[in-house]
């Protein structure tokens, strides 16, 4: 079959167009996938951009967490070499209060806390307990002589009886009631307890500067 002059140019005509089609089509393709390479780019930047602001503000948060952390820490450790620093001190002021056991001011001490316990219980007929470590000072002499700085002290009478159990640990003395409802315990380690607060104070001042 011979194809005529006129067939080739229709021919030759929709081969054109078909091909101006196919090109529209790529290029329509291609600025569409031009486009989303562009969005995708930006995207992608976006992200980074997101994950970069989020990464910054997590090890922002995370070196804010782990500065307090530390800082908990010095505190803690802090307290603590506070708190052993005192416990030192209690430590040292009981071993000074042993030795003090074989100086003559010793009794006049124990006098002195078991005044002071009577001038806190307010009992006319208290009873005396004393600790193991401090019974061979205290004898009659000693109750009527602490029975007088009493009424020195307030013009009133008391009478010490000496309870014939001593107790076995510490240093100082109780003082109680007859009834044994009430007491005032001036053994070393009460003393210090009700004390502590000037303890830490001094320690506070004389070593941290606080």
């Amino acid at each position: 079959m011979t194809i005529s002059s006129q067939e080739t140019v229709l021919i030759d005509s929709i081969k054109k167009e078909a091909h101006d089609e196919a090109q529209k089509i790529l290029d329509s393709a291609y600025h569409v996938v031009e486009e989303r390479r562009k969005n995708t780019d930006e995207q992608i930047k976006k992200i980074r951009a997101d994950n970069d602001a989020k990464e910054n503000q997590q090890v922002h948060v995370i070196t804010q967490n782990g500065m307090r952390k530390i800082e908990s820490l010095k505190r803690k450790q802090l307290l603590a070499l506070k708190a052993e620093i005192v416990n030192h001190v209690v430590d040292r002021v009981k071993e000074k209060f042993d030795a003090f056991l074989s100086q003559p001011e010793f009794k006049e001490m124990i006098m002195g806390w078991t005044v002071e316990a009577a001038l806190g219980l307010a009992e006319s007929d208290p009873v005396l307990r004393a600790a193991a470590s401090c019974r061979p000072f205290i004898d009659d002499a000693f109750l009527d002589q602490a029975a007088n700085r009493y009424r020195e002290l307030t013009g009133k009478d008391v009478t010490f009886t000496l309870a014939p159990d001593v107790i076995t640990k510490g240093l100082g003395i109780v003082l109680e009631s007859k009834n044994g409802k009430t007491g005032y315990n001036n053994l070393l380690e009460n003393r210090i307890d009700r004390h502590i607060d000037t303890i830490q104070a001094i320690v506070l001042k004389d070593i941290f500067n606080e």
